[in-house]
């Protein structure tokens, strides 16, 4: 996103978290302006311990940081001096362990009332998942994304290129729960406790399939929605080369200006309906992925 100002400007957060959505979330809130904070465990022993640069600049791009040891009484009483100068504070823990740290929301709160404590979990804070330990995959998993998504050269799901629970999912979420909240601070001065879960974001993402099944039975699964590959306008076809083409011509001036290209022009108007579509998608598929002789 480009701005002609800093949006965030003048907004601090505190982040606790050291990898998953969290992390992803600071790292946007400050490439927005944000200032903040990166609040880290201090070392065990005296070796020094230093972050892969890649993913230093990754995860703590335009950050500062501060070591604290949260179960010390130094370091909580140090920890709720630095909320009370803060807008946002934001942490991956387990459910329940800030509280247990005695730096959980009513802590918080009390040190500034103004303060928006951003909790990110797999399954959230409280329910009979909520203590479930999960990574990426498992969240995409329980989702129905992988369900949904292509497959490999054996019918097993395939796995995506990018994290896209931990991003998508959670991190998104985190920052537009975030950005709400001191909006609505602005109206009433209050803060609050924000529970993102993971594994509900990415069903969110879902949607056009939760929808459709909704409205008509329809089960989702691979290749089974407008934008998954049901319909030969949208979907990846390989070209005589052994490279791929990415086609993506939903509107019909634009797929007839691709069959005229591709000299298919007996292609360029689908059929109206729902069983003519699908045996004329089957055709373009066919002749598309034929190669020129």
């Amino acid at each position: 996103m480009t701005t002609d100002r800093p949006l965030l400007d003048g907004i601090t957060v505190l982040d606790l978290a050291s990898v998953g959505p969290a992390v992803r979330a600071s790292r946007w809130l400050a490439d927005w302006g944000a200032d903040v904070i990166k609040v880290g465990p201090v070392p065990r022993d005296a070796d020094v311990h230093i972050t892969p640069p890649a993913y230093a600049y990754s995860a703590h791009r335009g950050m500062r940081r501060v070591l604290l040891d949260l179960k010390s009484d130094g370091g909580r009483s140090a920890f709720l001096r630095l909320t009370a100068e803060a807008d946002v504070v934001i942490e991956s823990f387990r459910p329940g362990v800030v509280d247990r740290l005695g730096i959980g929301y009513e802590a918080l709160r009390a040190a500034n009332p103004g303060i928006v404590l951003c909790s990110t979990s797999g399954f959230g804070q409280t329910g009979p998942r909520a203590h479930w330990a999960g990574h990426d995959l498992n969240y995409l998993a329980v989702g129905g994304y992988l369900h949904c998504s292509g497959r490999t050269a054996d019918g097993g799901p395939a796995l995506p290129g990018a994290t896209v629970a931990d991003s998508a999912g959670g991190g998104l979420h985190a920052v537009a729960a975030i950005c709400a909240a001191l909006t609505a601070r602005g109206t009433t001065g209050e803060g609050t406790h924000l529970d993102v879960s993971i594994a509900d974001g990415v069903l969110s993402l879902m949607s056009l399939a939760v929808d459709e099944y909704l409205a008509n039975g329809t089960e989702p699964g691979p290749r089974h929605g407008l934008l998954t590959g049901r319909y030969a306008w949208y979907d990846l076809y390989q070209a005589a080369d052994g490279g791929w083409l990415a086609v993506g011509a939903i509107e019909p001036r634009f797929f007839a200006n691709l069959c005229r290209s591709l000299d298919c022009d007996r292609w360029d108007r689908p059929p109206v309906r729902r069983r003519s579509r699908r045996r004329h998608a089957g055709r373009l598929h066919s002749g598309l992925r034929r190669p020129k002789p």
